[in-house]
């Protein structure tokens, strides 16, 4: 990737991150979320295409994040970053009417921490935030938590600096940091979409279920995309590929899933992370989400939608 077009947030007084703008006044800002051990760069590709539709974009690199290691499950940080990166771009371009919000995994929590947070408000009262669009999210941190705080040491320490604790000893800090139980908090929302892959090895396709079941109690207009086959992608970090890789005798190399992982939130081709910005693009557009839709993808050319 290149840094044709990105610009540092730093230069305009806010914590670190890059950013990116059209050459006419944009009407739409995109705010992008990484995921863990990633920072703002992987999103150069994607803040130049959203210059392309004509919005403004960012990309906050979380503050506490080591910048060395990409180490830290920074989420609220990384929320309260974007909520001053959103008011400062509101301010220097009053022409932004509608603003979307974009997290992958990591992300994902973040983001939607960052909807839920009672300080993303404009100064009429009105919410920051129009649209929310999360892929391959951690919705529940708990699950997340107790998944794989056992396989991974980096991960555990990382939650844990965050949270204060495990969760046997803060286990409301772990309620307020889990998006399922903020969705009261984002009733606002002009609508959500989430997508997810059902090979996920790293963060389970339940999630986004599970949030979409809360977003539509509160009445938010909500999409589920769950994408099955990887069609000409790379397919990403699969529980397929976990378990071939696993077999005694076999190193399970040269193998990859027919199905759809965890995919890299820099990646264009990876089917799960282009369902996403593609549906961001369509809403941007004007697409109207909901009130509840559910779509099976499989490959490239199959979508079967859920009555």
């Amino acid at each position: 990737m290149s840094d044709a077009g990105i610009h540092l947030t730093q230069s305009l007084g806010l914590a670190s991150g890059k950013y990116a703008v059209p050459r006419k006044p944009p009407t739409q800002l995109v705010v992008m979320m990484h995921g863990y051990g990633n920072d703002s760069c992987a999103w150069r590709n994607h803040l130049r295409q959203a210059v392309e539709h004509g919005a403004a974009a960012f990309a906050m690199d979380y503050t506490g994040q080591n910048p060395k290691t990409d180490r830290g499950w920074r989420v609220e940080e990384g929320a309260k970053d974007s909520i001053k990166a959103t008011k400062y771009f509101l301010r220097a371009y009053p022409t932004i009417k509608q603003v979307f919000v974009f997290g992958i995994s990591m992300g994902g929590n973040a983001s939607g921490l960052l909807v839920a947070d009672p300080q993303a408000r404009r100064p009429n009262g009105r919410p920051l935030f129009d649209y929310w669009i999360a892929v391959e999210g951690v919705h529940d941190l708990i699950q997340e938590y107790a998944t794989f705080s056992q396989a991974s040491a980096p991960f555990r320490e990382d939650v844990e600096q965050e949270a204060g604790g495990p969760p046997e000893a803060v286990p409301d800090r772990y309620v307020q940091l889990t998006n399922i139980a903020r969705a009261s908090d984002m009733a606002y929302l002009k609508g959500a979409i989430l997508v997810h892959g059902t090979d996920d090895l790293l963060v389970q396709p339940n999630q986004s279920r599970d949030m979409a079941r809360e977003l539509r109690r509160v009445g938010v207009g909500t999409e589920l995309f769950s994408v099955v086959g990887r069609g000409d992608g790379e397919a990403g970090t699969t529980i397929t590929g976990f378990a071939v890789g696993s077999v005694p005798g076999g190193d399970g190399l040269g193998y990859e899933s027919p199905l759809a992982g965890h995919g890299w939130e820099g990646s264009d081709t990876q089917l799960v992370i282009r369902i996403g910005f593609e549906q961001l693009w369509r809403v941007m557009a004007g697409k109207i989400i909901g009130p509840y839709r559910e779509v099976i993808v499989d490959g490239e050319g199959l979508r079967v939608p859920i009555p």
